[in-house]
């Protein structure tokens, strides 16, 4: 998946969101297609009810049956990621690939070098003490991605790290 845009603040009382776009977003908007947010490590699909251009890297945007003030407080501050950019639409590739991964009880990991689609099991390949590490891409895995930061936050299966 790749960052679209940042949720910046609530504007409104209708669920309206202000969205802070990328500069490598798409300039066209496909209503029909969702985004997605990370909640507890899963991406969750939300579609679009509107979508306003404000400026070159602005919108006033609202999801569908989520049209109350209350619920759009709670997504202030998330990134929306996009499934299936494709690289030559957006002028470059940006996914995880290049993060930084920590685990929660062995620290500094080390670099995603690529990102393995194996059917039911995607895993992540990280360069650990010179070695590739794979690291299953579930979301009782990877617990946080921070896309501003570039990082991610594992809590790694015991043993995981001696297999060779």
């Amino acid at each position: 998946m790749f960052p679209f845009g940042d949720i910046q603040k609530t504007f409104g009382a209708s669920g309206e969101l202000l969205l802070k776009t990328r500069a490598d977003a798409p300039d066209e908007i496909n209503l029909n297609e969702p985004v997605f947010i990370i909640m507890d490590g899963l991406p969750v699909p939300f579609y679009f009810k509107s979508f306003e251009a404000r400026g070159t890297n602005r919108a006033v945007v609202v999801f569908d049956d989520m049209e109350s003030q209350k619920w759009a407080e709670e997504f202030v501050g998330k990134t929306l990621w996009q499934p299936g950019v494709d690289a030559a639409a957006t002028g470059n590739r940006i996914d995880v690939i290049g993060y930084t991964a920590y685990d929660r009880q062995h620290g500094e990991l080390g670099e995603v070098v690529e990102v393995m689609y194996i059917p039911h099991n995607p895993c992540l390949q990280i360069l650990y003490h010179g070695r590739e590490l794979l690291v299953p891409f579930h979301e009782s895995i990877v617990v946080k991605i921070n896309a501003t930061k570039r990082t991610l936050e594992t809590v790694l299966p015991d043993g995981l790290l001696e297999i060779p």
